[in-house]
């Protein structure tokens, strides 16, 4: 195994209330050189489709991705229409990368949404 083998794999996850904000981060992570097989977006209900049990989707990421908490913050925060956009396997530097790019794109606090 060479050093690069070794190397830490990292993971982000960003919600955003609006699903063109979440394509607007996707597309400048792409710009910025993160695969676009890295990015994964999940959309939340929407009033004109019928509801999307979320709940699947999430528990097949937990303890790989997410914690109990997250999982539950966020299939709410779906039930209530926002967008879920995971990054998986970046390294480090891609990491560094991506938190400012989702910050900037509108990423919001879920403990913001849920008061």
């Amino acid at each position: 195994m060479t050093g690069n083998d070794k190397q830490r794999r990292f993971a982000l996850s960003a919600f955003f209330d609006d699903e063109y904000d979440a394509e607007a981060a996707a597309d400048a992570l792409v710009e910025a050189g993160i695969s676009r097989d890295a990015i994964t977006i999940t959309p939340g209900n929407r009033a004109d489709t019928a509801p999307i049990d979320h709940i699947g989707f999430l528990d097949a990421l937990t303890g790989i991705f997410f914690h109990e908490e997250q999982r539950s913050a966020y299939a709410a925060a779906l039930q209530r229409g926002g967008t879920l956009l995971t990054l998986q396997e970046m390294n480090e530097a891609q990491h560094k990368t991506a938190l400012p790019i989702l910050a900037e794109k509108g990423q919001i606090e879920l403990d913001e949404k849920e008061g």
